[in-house]
């Protein structure tokens, strides 16, 4: 009887990790999504879209965290479905095989001044719960005439046990690591080595945000520590 129990615990791992090594059945792009807006526009739009990968068709659940928004700033997320309330923070959503739809989030600015928004959506695939994503969106208002930098910073290793490293950083000035309830953990000064140390904080996922030289986000990327 052990060892019959014996296999049936073997062959669970086994099958786990098959589910861990799959493939998504989905897949969301660009990934993060980012907007630059002027002062004066009351809302701008984070595009992105969601596709069926698969041969079968999917369910698949999104789930919204707001990261971070300037007061005033109220968000939304359009799914293939409909653009839903700002209240809304969670729907599910079929896909067709093969099909492509809309998963944008909107930010509504109307102070008319400066203002910023990290936005973190997870999906789960409703017929195969291992099946995850998240997406990262944000938010940046222009003030001034200087354009925000693009957002191409490249992180790893990620996951990461202590410290990461930064590459295309050359705007970088400063970064906020959020937690996915959106509280700032720690903040980061401009290191020339481009190396940082999460090591004291525990595992889990967090979000990086990146800011410039006039402490102007730019971009956010997801950081998961193990």
């Amino acid at each position: 009887m052990k060892r019959l129990y014996f296999l049936v615990f073997c062959a669970q791992i086994f099958w786990q990790s098959i589910a861990a090594q799959a493939p998504s059945a989905y897949e969301v792009y660009p990934n993060p999504s980012d907007t630059v807006t002027a002062m004066d526009v009351s809302v701008a739009h984070a595009y992105a879209q969601i596709k069926n990968v698969s041969a079968d068709s999917v369910f698949v659940k999104w789930e919204r965290k707001i990261i971070s928004v300037t007061p005033g700033v109220v968000t939304a997320v359009c799914d293939p479905v409909r653009c839903w309330y700002v209240t809304t923070n969670s729907n599910s959503v079929g896909l067709a095989p093969d099909s492509v739809g809309e998963l944008t989030v909107s930010f509504g600015n109307t102070t008319g001044q400066a203002a910023s928004g990290i936005v973190h959506l997870k999906l789960t695939n409703l017929g195969n719960a291992a099946d995850t994503l998240t997406a990262i969106y944000t938010y940046s208002t222009l003030s001034g005439t200087n354009d925000l930098p693009a957002p191409k910073v490249k992180l790893f290793p990620n996951p990461t046990t202590d410290f990461f490293t930064l590459t295309h950083a050359e705007e970088v000035a400063s970064m906020q690591l959020y937690n996915l309830d959106g509280r700032v953990l720690a903040r980061f000064e401009h290191s020339s080595s481009n190396t940082y140390s999460i090591a004291d904080q525990p595992v889990g996922t967090y979000v990086l945000s990146f800011e410039d030289k006039n402490g102007q986000l730019f971009q956010a990327v997801e950081i998961h520590k193990r």
